[in-house]
C-alpha cells in the first residue's frame, strides 16, 4: 500500500482533526473471559405473575391481582441458569456464524483500504464503519455470555484512534502499520481457535459458569488465614433436553472426555453411562405437561487448580445432580408439583439450602428408592441430590452442592 501525502493531507482537513488522541499500546492483545453480568431471563417468564394496571387503591390491587410467585429469588437465579444452558443449545451456533461473518466482512474492508493508492476520510469512515458494525453485532449475538464485546470496543477504538493521529501527522507508514494491526486482531478474533478456547460451548468459562458457582469463601475453612482465600472452584457438566452438553468450568485444565460422552480410547462410554443414570434417577419426578424443556446438572467436588491432575477427569470426584424443568408459567409449574405428588412422588419434611427451604422427597427410580430435594421457582420445578441413601443417613454429602449457587445465603 501507498499512501499519498496529498491524500492524508486531505483526511487531517475533513475530518476536523485537532489533537492527538490517546496512543496507548497498540500491540495486538486478545479478550480476556470476564463477562458481565446479564439481565434477568426470567423477566418473560414471570411477566404474568406481576400485578395488573388497577384503579383501585394499590393495596388492594395488589390483594386481588398478584397471585404468589413460589421462591421468586431463586427462581430469578435459576432462570439465569437455565437460559444460559438454553442459549447455548439452541442459539449458540448461529451467534457464532454471525459473529464470524461480520469480523470477515471488517477485515474484508480494512484489506480494501490498505491496497488503495490513497487515504483520507472517506477511507478511515469506511474502516470506522465496519468495526463499528462488528463490534454492536457481537454485542447482539454474544453480549451477556462472553465478555468479547466490550473488549472488541477497547481494542479498536484503540487501533482506530492511532491511525487517526498518525494520518494527522502525515506519517504514512505507520498509518499503513496500524491498519495492518487491526486487520490482525480482527482475524485473531475470528479465529476457529479463538472460537474453541475463548468462545467455546464445551468448556465454558464465562456468564454460565458464574451463575452456577457459588463464588463466596468458606468462612469455616480454618486451614490457613491467607486473606488471598479463593472459593472452592466449581465444575459442572451439563445437558440439554435439545441435545446440548457441555462443561462450564473456569479452571486450567481441559477435559479429554466429551461432555455426557466418552474421552478418546475410552473403552467404556462413561458419560453416557453418566446420562442414562440421571434420567433412570429423574424420570419419575418429571412432569411433561405445560413443559417447555428441561435441562440436567452434574456439579463436581473437584479439588483446587493447584491440585488437580493435568488428565482432569471429572467422574473420579464427589458429584450431585439437579434436574431444572421449565413451564410455561407459574401456574403450570405449581400443576406439576401438585400432580407429582398425586402421583410418583411422596415427601417427607422439608430441608433448607440456604436461604430456601425445600421438600424432602422420595420416590422409585431404577427398582430402587431414590430421596431428593424438590423446590418450585417461578415456571421452573427444580430436583436436587438424589441419592439411594436417605436424607438423615447421608454423611458429608454436600461438597458437590456446595460448589453451587443454590447455598448462598
Amino acid at each position: 500500500m501507498e499512501l499519498t501525502r496529498r491524500a492524508l493531507l486531505g483526511t487531517a482537513t475533513a475530518l476536523g482533526l485537532t489533537g492527538c488522541l490517546s496512543s496507548g499500546d497498540s500491540n495486538v492483545t486478545y479478550p480476556e473471559t470476564a463477562t458481565r453480568t446479564p439481565g434477568d431471563p426470567t423477566d418473560a417468564a414471570l411477566a404474568d405473575a406481576e400485578p395488573a394496571p388497577s384503579a383501585v387503591d394499590d393495596d388492594e390491587a395488589v390483594q386481588q391481582t398478584e397471585p404468589s410467585v413460589p421462591n421468586r429469588q431463586l427462581a430469578t437465579e435459576v432462570g439465569r441458569v437455565y437460559g444460559e444452558i438454553e442459549w447455548f443449545a439452541t442459539d449458540y451456533d448461529d451467534s457464532i456464524r454471525a459473529y464470524r461473518r461480520v469480523l470477515g466482512n471488517a477485515m474484508a474492508t480494512v484489506q480494501r483500504v490498505r491496497n488503495t493508492a490513497e487515504f483520507d476520510a472517506n477511507r478511515l469512515d469506511l474502516v470506522r464503519r465496519a468495526t463499528d458494525r462488528a463490534v454492536a453485532t457481537a454485542e447482539t449475538e454474544l453480549g451477556g455470555h462472553f465478555g468479547v464485546p466490550g473488549q472488541m470496543r477497547e481494542e479498536i477504538d484503540l487501533h482506530v484512534a492511532t491511525i487517526r493521529r498518525f494520518a494527522d501527522r502525515g506519517d504514512l507508514d505507520r498509518v499503513d502499520e496500524e491498519l495492518e494491526r487491526l486487520h490482525d486482531y480482527l482475524r485473531g478474533i475470528r479465529s476457529e481457535g479463538f472460537v474453541r478456547r475463548v468462545l467455546s460451548d464445551r468448556q465454558i468459562d464465562a456468564a454460565l459458569y458464574r451463575h452456577l458457582h457459588d463464588g463466596t469463601v468458606d468462612e469455616d475453612d480454618d486451614e490457613d488465614d491467607d486473606e488471598d482465600d479463593e472459593a472452592d472452584p466449581g465444575l459442572f457438566e451439563v445437558h440439554h433436553s435439545a441435545d446440548y452438553a457441555g462443561y462450564a468450568y473456569g479452571g486450567p485444565r481441559y477435559i479429554e472426555r466429551d461432555p455426557f460422552d466418552d474421552a478418546p480410547g475410552d473403552d467404556v462410554n462413561a458419560g453416557r453411562e453418566l446420562l442414562a443414570r440421571q434420567e433412570l434417577q429423574f424420570e419419575a419426578a418429571g412432569e411433561a405437561t405445560g413443559r417447555r424443556g428441561f435441562a440436567y446438572v452434574v456439579s463436581y467436588a473437584v479439588p483446587d487448580a493447584a491440585d488437580q491432575p493435568s488428565a482432569l477427569e471429572p467422574l473420579d470426584y464427589p458429584r450431585t445432580s439437579l434436574f431444572i424443568q421449565h413451564y410455561d408459567d407459574v401456574a403450570a409449574a405449581g400443576e406439576a408439583v401438585d400432580t407429582l405428588l398425586d402421583s410418583s412422588v411422596s415427601q417427607e419434611g422439608a430441608y433448607s439450602f440456604g436461604r430456601d427451604r425445600w421438600r424432602r422427597v422420595y420416590y422409585r427410580g431404577d427398582g430402587d428408592v431414590v430421596y431428593a430435594y424438590l423446590i418450585q421457582a417461578g415456571p421452573f420445578v427444580v430436583v436436587a441430590a438424589p441419592s439411594e441413601v436417605a436424607w438423615e443417613e447421608r454423611v458429608d454429602w454436600t461438597a458437590p452442592l456446595d460448589r453451587l449457587w443454590l447455598w448462598r445465603p
